[in-house]
């Protein structure tokens, strides 16, 4: 008898190991885990997403709002138990969001909070006491969802929505449309919003490199983390885990250049894999891949977008002329377009 105790204690001590779930029990990782009531997720867990190479999401609810956690396997190195409950709360022009861990996680994740509202915003900013700590993607069909990268900062932030940014008009010899137009033009544009820049043919493109302006690039995928069941899975190791493949920057081209052409000196410098084909019936090129992630990659409504001052061009990108102070954005839509907050007029 005295020889089976240890035995039973091995055994008690493989099954646990075996299930890796702690309070959780076992756990498929390929679903969505409820979060327990204390919200602590066990070392043992993190271990198993980390061996099993993983993408792990947890879920919440708090203040009537659902909430989720995307934790990604190859961003785990040290581990610990950690407490992975928020607590939401609306006030006065965002949501107070505050974690009930005080440590520092040790790893990346986001944390996307369900909104039970749309907001027109096209991105919003985490504030703690006045100083933004970190940008927030807004993605999300119906209703908004807002996507927080969190690696260092733990406590208590509030979430606010941006200010529309204006276009400068500079540097761009392009005719803007007063809102006359009713009927397609020859390559299948409806009518451009009045105020918003009419296309200018590729072929008509006259650069002048003596003439260096600036404006902001930036291509993020942060929509596909909401939507992961619907991933091919052999993309899965290409999604980054905050969504971000090219952070917002500062770039340099030149008066008559269109957004592809910005788009690809981009992607060559910075070694982002571009594929790209010509479109005839629309005289532009179309953007197949950014990063290998191509249309349909992730549903049959995914692919790539892009918008500049937060107005989506009802036209290609080559058609699409730059001027100086814009800001353009390269975004992966799992829903033509709606869930990355275009306003659904075309």
């Amino acid at each position: 008898m005295k020889r089976l105790i240890p035995i039973l204690l091995i055994l008690s001590l493989l099954l646990s190991l075996a299930s890796c779930g702690g309070n959780y029990g076992e756990v498929d990782l390929k679903k969505p885990v409820a979060l327990s009531e204390d919200g602590i997720v066990e070392k043992e867990l993190l271990d198993k997403i980390k061996n099993e190479n993983a993408i792990a999401t947890f879920t919440g609810t708090s203040g009537g709002l659902n909430y989720e956690w995307t934790i990604f396997g190859s961003d785990l190195h040290e581990t610990k138990d950690v407490n992975l409950l928020v607590a939401l709360e609306k006030v006065d022009g965002g949501i107070k969001v505050s974690f009930a861990d005080s440590e520092s996680f040790g790893f990346p994740a986001l944390l996307s909070i369900h909104l039970d509202e749309k907001w027109t915003a096209l991105a919003a900013t985490a504030h703690r006491d006045g100083t933004a700590i970190s940008s927030v993607s807004i993605t999300g069909s119906k209703t908004s969802i807002l996507n927080l990268p969190v690696k260092d900062s733990i406590g208590s932030c509030t979430i606010t929505p941006d200010a529309e940014k204006e276009n400068s008009g500079v540097g761009a010899n392009r005719p803007n449309s007063d809102g006359s137009a009713t009927d397609q033009d020859k390559y299948l544009t409806d009518p451009v919003p009045e105020g918003k820049p009419l296309p200018v043919e590729p072929e008509n493109q006259e650069v002048n490199k003596g003439k260096p302006y600036t404006c902001t690039f930036s291509i993020e995928c942060s929509t596909i983390l909401n939507n992961l069941s619907e991933l091919d899975p052999d993309k899965l190791e290409l999604v980054p885990s905050n969504g971000v493949i090219l952070a917002p920057i500062k770039v340099t081209f030149y008066e008559g250049e269109s957004v592809f052409d910005v788009l690809q000196r981009v992607c060559k410098e910075n070694n982002i894999h571009l594929e790209s084909s010509w479109t005839p019936i629309y005289n532009s090129a179309y953007i197949e891949g950014i990063h290998n992630l191509y249309e349909f990659d992730c549903g049959a409504l995914s692919g790539w977008m892009y918008r500049v001052n937060g107005w989506y061009p009802n036209y290609g990108c080559s058609r699409y002329q730059l001027a100086d102070g814009e800001v353009v954005e390269w975004r992966y839509t799992c829903d033509l377009g709606e869930d990355v907050g275009r306003d659904g007029s075309w």
